[in-house]
């Protein structure tokens, strides 16, 4: 099974157990890195060598017309000799009546597979007992492969989760320097903070003592206002009394001045409103006197309109308005 097909498929998942690992655990001392080299110089050598499917009809016919190329010459050589047959050969081999690429084209022999062949029943036999015996292996060893890849797979899971795991705990493993760095300045801040503080609270205990000094001189000057108090309170107790009676007295005088000014008031309206009453009469009079007059008024009137003026009007008398003759 290959790296892509194994992940196309990856197989059973991590929480399956093989029986057989856990039946008898094997015991290697190899790494993944050397077995994996191993396996890429097997490929490299096998890549080069050509492989000859045994049922392409082909492959065969050419193998068959080479061996039997090769047995007459053999034979041919045998018979005359190696020197002499080599010369003649290879004229034979280029016709007179050929053209330029067929000189350059080499002879082929048909040889009937049928009628004629190589190895004799017995070889074949052999050949056939060998090649069952190769098959039977190759199954073995195709088992025994398929056992290895699946073994590898499982190592490989395995060794990517453990890698994973490693590269996690690495992830962690920075993470807690870094906070533990962080955490290292920070610390270094708190003390210096710290005996910045110190020095603070050993000026803050000086100062505190100071207070405590102060404190106990204030609180000798507060008994000291705390008895003036008192007294100055019963002082103000005895002028609040005093000024208690006072108000009372004012009080009453106050009451027995407001009636004699209410009695002076209703004497005085009394006395306006008879001058009111009085007044009224007057005006009355005063106004029967002024309709009397204002009607002989406009008697007279009637009759000084009915007479001519040149009686009335003097001569000497201004007719027109003299205001706008005045000059300043």
């Amino acid at each position: 099974m290959s790296l892509a097909q194994w992940k196309r498929d990856p197989g059973p998942p991590q929480e399956w157990h093989d029986w057989v690992e856990e039946l008898f655990s094997p015991s290697l001392n190899l790494e993944k890195e050397a077995i994996m080299e191993g396996v890429n110089k097997e490929t490299a050598v096998k890549s080069k060598i050509k492989r000859i499917s045994m049922l392409d009809p082909e492959t065969v016919r050419e193998v068959y017309e080479r061996v039997h190329m090769m047995s007459m010459m053999n034979d041919e050589m045998k018979t005359t000799g190696l020197k002499k047959s080599l010369p003649l050969e290879q004229k034979s081999t280029v016709p007179a009546s050929s053209s330029p690429k067929e000189d350059v084209s080499k002879k082929t022999v048909e040889v009937n597979l049928e009628e004629s062949c190589v190895w004799d029943s017995e070889e074949i036999s052999v050949l056939r007992k060998v090649f069952k015996q190769v098959k039977e292996e190759n199954r073995k060893y195709r088992v025994k492969n398929k056992e290895i890849e699946k073994r590898n797979m499982e190592l490989e899971m395995k060794y990517n989760s453990f890698l994973k795991d490693l590269d996690d705990k690495n992830f962690k493993l920075t993470e807690v320097i870094k906070a533990n760095s962080r955490l290292k300045i920070h610390c270094e801040h708190l003390q210096n903070e710290l005996d910045e503080t110190n020095v603070r609270m050993t000026a803050m205990e000086q100062i505190f003592k100071e207070i405590n000094e102060e404190k106990g001189k204030m609180v000798k000057d507060v008994h000291e206002l705390r008895l003036a108090a008192d007294k100055e309170r019963m002082e103000k107790n005895s002028l609040q009394l005093k000024l208690e009676a006072i108000q009372q007295q004012t009080a009453s005088e106050k009451i027995a001045l407001e009636e004699s000014i209410r009695i002076q008031c209703r004497d005085q309206i009394a006395n306006l409103e008879k001058n009111v009453m009085d007044l009224t009469k007057e005006l009355n009079k005063e106004i029967k006197a002024h309709k009397t007059t204002k009607r002989g008024l406009d008697h007279l009137r009637n009759h000084f309109a009915s007479l001519p003026l040149s009686h009335i009007v003097p001569p000497n008398a201004v007719n027109s308005d003299q205001i706008s003759q005045f000059q300043y």
